[in-house]
C-alpha cells in the first residue's frame, strides 16, 4: 500500500521539525511507500528553509514552494494535484491527526471509497470556536444530503477521484465538505470514523478568523446555488 501525505505550512517554525519526525515515524512501519508533501505557503519565518532542509535529509520529503500566499486550501489543493500515491490524505502541521490513527481508517477502504476522521473531541477548542463549529455543522446538514459529524478534519481519499474531480471553492472551511459532497453525489461511498484529535501546542490556529469563516460561508452558499441549478460538473472529463 503506499500513501502521500499534505502538509500546508504558513509559518510553522516552530513545530515543522518534530511533526515530520513523528510523521516519517507513524508511515515507515505501515506502507510500502509514501510521500510526504509540505506545501511552503510563503511566511514569514524560516518554514520553507526548514523544509528544503528535511527534504534532503529525508527522500519521502517533497518541498512545494507557493509563488505568493495562496492561503490553506489552495496550498492543499495543490498537494492533492502533486500527490504520486494511490491513496491521499491531508494534516495540520500541528500534528492534529496523529499518522498512527490511519490504523483506525485504512480498514474502513474495504467498505468504502473515501473515509472521513471525524474529530472525537475538540481539545484547545475556545468556546466561541465551538460555537462556530456546531453552526457550521448545522448549516451542512441543513444544505446537503450527506450527514457527517464532522467535514473539516482530515480524510483519506483515492488519488484515481481527486485527479478527476473539479473543485471550485477556495475558502478553507468549505474544500473538504465539497469535495465530499461531489463525492456523494457521484455515488462513492463515504464512510467516518472516530479519531482522536490532538490540540495545538505551538503557533496560533486560525480557523476561527471571521474573515476565513466568511469566505467558507459564501462558498458553501456558491456551491448550493449551481449545484441546485445544475451548474456543477462533477468531474473533468479525461482529456483536460
Amino acid at each position: 500500500m503506499e500513501i502521500s501525505v499534505i502538509f500546508p505550512g504558513y509559518n510553522e517554525e516552530a513545530s515543522i521539525r518534530e511533526t515530520i519526525s513523528r510523521a516519517l515515524e507513524a508511515l515507515r512501519p505501515r506502507f510500502e511507500r509514501f510521500e510526504i508533501i509540505i506545501v511552503d505557503d510563503c511566511g514569514r519565518d524560516a518554514t520553507g528553509r526548514i523544509a528544503d532542509e528535511l527534504a534532503a535529509q529525508h527522500p519521502e520529503v517533497v518541498v512545494l514552494h507557493n509563488p505568493r500566499n495562496m492561503g490553506q486550501a489552495e496550498s492543499i489543493l495543490r498537494g492533492f494535484r502533486q500527490a504520486r500515491y494511490q491513496l491521499v490524505t491531508h494534516n495540520a502541521m500541528d500534528y492534529a491527526l496523529d499518522l498512527r490513527d490511519l490504523d483506525r481508517m485504512l480498514p474502513l477502504l474495504a467498505e468504502a471509497d473515501i473515509v472521513v476522521a471525524a474529530r472525537e473531541q475538540r481539545a484547545g477548542y475556545s468556546t466561541y470556536r465551538k460555537v462556530i463549529s456546531h453552526i457550521n455543522l448545522a448549516m451542512l446538514h441543513c444544505f446537503f444530503g450527506l450527514r457527517l459529524s464532522d467535514y473539516n478534519f482530515t480524510q483519506l481519499y483515492p488519488k484515481s477521484y481527486l485527479d478527476r474531480v473539479e473543485v471550485i471553492s477556495r475558502s478553507a472551511g468549505f474544500v473538504t465538505p465539497e469535495l465530499l459532497f461531489r463525492a456523494h453525489d457521484m455515488g462513492l461511498r463515504v464512510k467516518e470514523v472516530k479519531v482522536p484529535y490532538q490540540a495545538r501546542t505551538t503557533g496560533v490556529a486560525t480557523a476561527g478568523n471571521p474573515r476565513i469563516v466568511l469566505a467558507s460561508l459564501k462558498d458553501l452558499l456558491r456551491f448550493w446555488w449551481l449545484r441546485l441549478c445544475g451548474q456543477v460538473r462533477p468531474v473533468r472529463s479525461r482529456s483536460e
